[in-house]
């Protein structure tokens, strides 16, 4: 089973699940890093640091963390996008 489905299902279980959701989110994002899948890294992560400085703050320490590591991901993929030849 893929991760985003099991996320789909902790979501659809209801909104006591809220937490759980955002640390499964969390934690796929982080998975998908330790993986070099910067792309679905950056899809994940994002939409979760957007949703949870809403909730929490932007001096959160996980917030921190999630910002650091999105950071890291811009700053890999636009250099890798720079490396690539214009066509």
């Amino acid at each position: 089973m893929k991760f985003e489905a099991v996320l789909r299902q902790v979501k659809a279980v209801d909104s006591h699940a809220r937490d759980e959701a955002a640390e499964l989110r969390r934690t796929i994002g982080f998975l998908e890093l330790s993986q070099e899948r910067l792309d679905e890294a950056q899809r994940i992560l994002e939409p979760l640091h957007d949703d949870m400085c809403v909730v929490y703050g932007t001096d959160d320490e996980d917030m921190v963390e999630i910002a650091e590591a999105l950071a890291r991901i811009r700053l890999t993929l636009n250099g890798a996008h720079r490396g690539t030849p214009e066509t």
